[in-house]
């Protein structure tokens, strides 16, 4: 109630800057990925404002090389805009910092290329010089390859612009819940420092500290999926209950141990009717009102549960890769090194497919309908994650950006990827090397695909297949300002490309 109040003030601003200034005047604050769940957007803040109009402009930054948090992590932090403004559809504004020393320019050049591949109408590099102006946010002249990233990655923008513009990212088929009761309970959720690990060492930490693991893990598994190159549109608990969302996709990933109950009373029929549930991380075993309630645990066939925990704050680049495992998952006789929560559930209707080492229940799956529901008791996304981590101190500065997690263990991957491998659902672009992210843009001029490599190494001769309504006349990459043989069949078209940091596919219609 206290921020949808707030909203109605927001938007009555708004209303009287649009009616001073006129509508080309937006209205907009600048959203930083600083706070403890970095660059986790609180839901209210993130996206209900634009669902009520409150604001006419989301804007937000890339600070993500000056964060312990994985490069990648942006493309949540889009997606979470792309949610935002899908209501009403506002702009998108976006500072991508060229900052240097800092970025590094080929994240520099991946995340300009990002944002506008999702959507971004605006793209601001704050601030490109000159350094004796300022004690902060700069490009040093003596690094003359971040000014040349800028200038290349604005012109093959401006390239890509005549589709972009004119266009809209395409809808997946695969949903990730970034729920508000989450969001709003363990925001609230304080654990005394002595119990964390790694908090119980730091001299400066606070005597309590908030627990982020359930909101991270919604990140960990939405970069799990955007790896395995499905596209993955994040929605939320209202857009379940109130919008009949689920009618638009195949697959749905939860994680949280709250749920909205509006929306489990929407997720059973949808599972019955064919749809693939996939709950983690607490498996949403409490409400919105943070009561105990049998709701989620009842669809996805278990009786009750029982969870511990061994780590309170868990970033990326600093916690995760020291993080010693809760327990070992065995699946399918491989075994899963679990990370940060231990949940043993005790099935009613549901097959246990996975077991703790005790041989207690850590994953089941329940056949509904058409349907199928997944329980998994642990945070798999950051056991996946965990993966790809390397344990080496975080630095932050000067000419390099670490590294970009990437080499994700097969067994990791199979536990995270349980709901998709199921059902298969269409996917708009593939790729033939693991890591590429690809984002597609339709418009009445063509598709724009955006190809981002996060591989850390570059790419030579990678197979793309994107899934098309007709055959194009041409496909195009604008960082080689060259055509690319290619193949159609079967409503796709298929072509390869030698890629570095990131680039822009034009095929036009």
């Amino acid at each position: 109630f206290n921020e949808e109040e707030r909203f109605g003030d927001y938007r009555a601003t708004t209303a009287v800057a649009k009616e001073q200034f006129g509508a080309d005047v937006l209205t907009g604050a600048n959203y930083s990925p600083h706070h403890l769940a970095l660059c986790y957007g609180p839901v209210f803040q993130w996206v209900d404002i634009f669902k009520h109009n409150g604001m006419s402009m989301f804007w937000a930054e890339d600070y993500i090389f000056s964060v312990p948090e994985a490069p990648q992590m942006l493309s949540w932090m889009l997606a979470q805009a792309r949610c935002g403004v899908k209501y009403n559809n506002q702009p998108i504004h976006f500072y991508i910092m060229p900052h240097a020393p800092g970025q590094e320019p080929g994240f520099l050049r991946r995340n300009m290329l990002m944002a506008v591949g999702n959507g971004a109408r605006h793209v601001d590099n704050f601030w490109v010089g000159p350094e004796e102006r300022f004690t902060e946010n700069y490009v040093a002249w003596t690094y003359p390859e971040n000014f040349r990233t800028i200038h290349e990655a604005i012109y093959d923008s401006g390239e890509a612009e005549k589709i972009q513009s004119k266009g809209k990212v395409r809808p997946a088929r695969v949903a990730l819940v970034t729920g508000k009761a989450t969001d709003f309970n363990e925001s609230r959720v304080m654990v005394d420092k002595a119990r964390d690990p790694f908090a119980s060492r730091c001299r400066n930490a606070p005597a309590q500290v908030n627990q982020i693991i359930c909101r991270k893990e919604q990140q960990f598994l939405y970069l799990a999926l955007r790896q395995a190159q499905h596209a993955v549109d994040l929605i939320t608990e209202d857009d379940i209950a109130e919008s009949d969302a689920l009618r638009n996709y195949d697959v749905v990933y939860f994680a949280g141990e709250w749920v909205d109950r509006r929306a489990v009373a929407k997720l059973e029929p949808w599972v019955r009717s064919g749809g693939v549930l996939y709950a983690a991380g607490g498996i949403g075993h409490l409400n919105e009102f943070n009561q105990e309630d049998s709701a989620m645990p009842s669809l996805l066939g278990i009786e009750k549960t029982k969870e511990i925990r061994n780590i309170a704050v868990l970033r990326t680049m600093l916690e995760l890769p020291l993080l010693e495992p809760i327990d070992t998952i065995s699946l399918d006789g491989a075994k899963v090194p679990a990370m940060g929560m231990k949940q043993v559930l005790t099935p009613r209707d549901a097959q246990v497919i996975g077991r703790w080492g005790d041989g207690t229940a850590a994953v089941t799956v329940r056949s509904l309908g058409k349907g199928r529901a997944y329980a998994v008791g642990t945070l798999p996304g950051a056991s996946w994650m965990k993966t790809g981590l390397r344990a080496i101190p975080w630095a932050r500065g000067g000419r390099g950006t670490v590294y970009n997690p990437s080499g994700f263990h097969a067994d990791a991957e199979k536990l995270v990827r349980l709901a998709v491998d199921s059902r298969k659902p269409e996917q708009a672009v593939t790729c033939s090397v693991p890591g590429l992210e690809a984002f597609a843009i339709d418009s009445p001029e063509g598709t724009l695909v955006t190809l981002v490599n996060w591989t850390n190494e570059p790419v030579k001769n990678a197979e793309v297949k994107v899934r098309l309504s007709a055959k194009p006349s041409a496909v195009r990459s604008v960082q080689r300002q060259a055509g690319l043989a290619s193949k159609w069949s079967d409503g796709q078209v298929t072509f390869a490309i030698d890629l570095d940091e990131a680039d822009y596919v034009l095929i036009p219609r």
